[in-house]
C-alpha cells in the first residue's frame, strides 16, 4: 500500500471518528506495514505483522475506530462479537471460532499471501481460565492457533487490557496495542463537529469551543450521549447554551464509580477561614487555572495538598470550594472505602482510582481519611500522575506517612484550627445573614461578640 493509498484511508476515518489522529495514524502505518510485507510461503507470512489491540475505557471509541478502519481499508473483512461465540452445545463454540477466522469471500480462498482484515471485539473474553480443562482454555488455546495460522490483520478491542495473556500480546501475534485516551480539548472539538453534523445541527467554532472546554473528562460516547439529550430537551433549535445546560447536569461515565457530584460550596461562602482561603487560591487555585504560565517559565505546580486540621473545622467543605471554584472534574473518595482485607486488592483499587483520575484529567481527587492504615504504603507509587491533583483531608497528620508529603506530591500544607472569637463573630454573622430572623442581629457587634464568647472551643460546624 503506497502513501498515497495511506493519505486516504487515515483522511475517510478521521472523517468519521473525530479526535483520534494519533490513533488512526498508528493503526493505518502499522496496517502499512502488513499490507507492504510479501510473501511466498506460511512461514514467511507469519513473520510478518500480526495485528493490534485496541484498548481504553467503554465508550472511548474502540469498536468504532475498528469498524470504520475495515470499513476504510478496501480490503474485505470480517467483524466478530467474541462473547457470541460462545454457545450451549458441545463443540459448536470452537466450530463458530475456527469460521470466524475463515477467508470472508466465497469466490476465493485463503492462502499465504491473501490480505483481509478480521475485527474480534471484547477479546478478553477468550483470555483463557485457570482450569485447564473448562472451556475458556480451550477457546484460547484454539485463538492462538487461529491467530498463528490466519494471514488476516486482527484487530482486537478490549476494555480489560490486563487480562489479556502475555501469549496473546508477544511478537508474531496482537504485538501493538493501540491505547485510546479520553480525549483533551482538540479532540473534543474535532469530536463534536463530527458528532453535531451527525444531529444535521448547526454550530459555530466559539460554541463548539466553549461545549469542548465544558466537558473534561467526558469519551466519544459521553459527547453523543450529551447531543442526544440536548436534541430530545430541545423544543426548538438547538443551541450551544441548551447544550451547557445539559452538560452542568452529567457527569463523564468513568467517575460513576465513585462520587463525583459534591456540595455546591464556593470559597465566599466559607466564614472566618480568610487565611486558609487565600493559602488555597494561592498554592491550588492559582496554578491549576494557569498551568501554562507555569510552563512557559518552567516552573514545577504543585501535584498536591494536605489538609489538616480538627474534626469539624472545615476541611472537607474548604475542598469542595476548591473543587467548584475550578470547575474541573472531581472525584471525592474515603481512603477507608479502598482498604481490602484481601492481599493485593487495596492496591488494585488505589491503581484503578488514579487510573480513573487520570482518564478524567484535569482532575481533583480528594482523598478523605488519608491516616487509614494501609492505605499510605499502596498510595505512594501513584500520588503523582500527570493531570491530577490531589487533595488529602486529615485529622491525624502525625499518621500520615511521611513519603507522601514530601516535594512532588502532597507538598502543600494547609492546617486548620479551631476558631478564634473574631472568627467565630464572622462564622455567626454570615449563618445569621442565612436565617431570616437572623439578618435583624447579623449587624449588632455587641450580640455577636457575646454569642461568640459563648462558644469557645466550638467548631465552624
Amino acid at each position: 500500500m503506497d502513501s498515497a493509498s495511506c493519505l486516504r484511508i487515515k483522511e475517510a476515518m478521521k472523517a468519521k471518528v473525530g479526535g483520534m489522529d494519533d490513533e488512526v495514524d498508528t493503526l493505518v502505518s502499522r496496517f502499512s506495514d502488513y499490507t507492504n510485507h510479501t510473501a511466498d510461503s506460511w512461514q514467511q507470512a507469519r513473520a510478518g505483522p500480526a495485528g493490534v489491540i485496541l484498548c481504553g475505557i467503554p465508550g472511548s471509541g474502540k469498536t468504532a475506530l475498528a469498524a470504520t478502519f475495515a470499513q476504510s481499508s478496501d480490503y474485505p473483512f470480517r467483524i466478530i462479537r467474541c462473547p457470541e461465540l460462545f454457545a450451549s452445545d458441545q463443540g459448536q463454540s470452537e466450530a463458530q471460532l475456527l469460521s470466524s477466522f475463515a477467508y470472508p469471500r466465497e469466490s476465493s480462498s485463503e492462502n499465504a499471501c491473501t490480505k483481509w482484515v478480521l475485527v474480534l471485539e471484547d477479546i478478553d473474553v477468550l483470555s483463557g481460565s485457570s482450569k485447564p480443562d473448562s472451556l475458556e482454555a480451550r477457546m484460547h488455546a484454539l485463538l492462538l492457533e487461529c491467530i498463528d495460522a490466519t494471514s488476516a490483520f486482527v484487530v482486537a478491542t478490549t476494555s480489560r487490557i490486563v487480562d489479556i495473556p502475555f501469549a496473546m500480546k508477544r511478537s508474531g501475534r496482537l504485538d501493538t496495542i493501540i491505547k485510546l485516551h479520553l480525549s483533551d480539548v482538540a479532540s473534543r472539538v474535532a469530536a463534536l463537529k463530527i458528532i453535531l453534523c451527525e444531529f444535521h445541527i448547526a454550530s459555530n467554532a466559539t460554541a463548539i469551543d466553549r461545549i469542548a472546554h465544558k466537558t473534561h473528562g467526558f469519551s466519544p460516547a459521553d459527547l453523543q450521549s450529551l447531543c442526544l439529550k440536548a436534541f430530545i430537551e430541545s423544543k426548538t433549535e438547538l443551541s450551544a447554551d441548551k447544550l451547557l445546560d445539559i452538560a452542568d447536569t452529567m457527569r463523564p461515565s468513568n467517575l460513576r464509580t465513585y462520587q463525583s457530584k459534591i456540595p455546591v460550596v464556593h470559597l465566599e461562602d466559607i466564614f472566618g477561614m480568610d487565611q486558609a482561603i487565600q493559602k488555597a487560591r494561592a498554592l491550588v487555585v492559582e496554578p491549576l487555572c494557569n498551568a501554562e504560565k507555569y510552563k512557559r517559565m518552567r516552573v514545577e505546580p504543585p501535584h498536591g495538598a494536605l489538609i489538616h486540621g480538627p474534626p469539624g473545622c472545615g476541611k472537607s467543605m474548604l475542598c469542595y470550594a476548591v473543587s467548584n471554584e475550578l470547575g474541573i472534574n472531581t472525584i471525592a473518595v474515603d481512603a477507608a472505602q479502598l482498604r481490602s482485607m484481601v492481599v493485593g486488592e487495596t492496591e488494585k483499587a488505589i491503581a484503578d482510582l488514579f487510573c480513573q483520575a487520570r482518564e478524567s484529567a484535569p482532575c481533583i481527587l480528594l482523598l478523605d481519611n488519608v491516616q487509614m492504615d494501609g492505605f499510605n504504603a499502596h498510595a505512594n507509587k501513584y500520588s503523582y500522575s500527570l493531570g491530577v491533583f490531589v487533595l488529602a483531608v486529615t485529622s491525624r497528620p502525625d499518621s500520615v506517612d511521611v513519603a507522601l508529603l514530601r516535594p512532588g506530591r502532597l507538598d502543600v500544607h494547609i492546617k486548620l484550627q479551631l476558631p478564634n472569637p473574631e472568627q467565630r463573630m464572622e462564622m455567626l454573622k454570615g449563618y445569621m445573614h442565612k436565617l431570616p430572623l437572623g439578618r435583624a442581629l447579623r449587624d449588632d457587634v455587641e450580640f455577636l461578640a457575646n454569642l461568640a464568647g459563648l462558644t469557645e472551643g466550638l467548631s465552624g460546624k
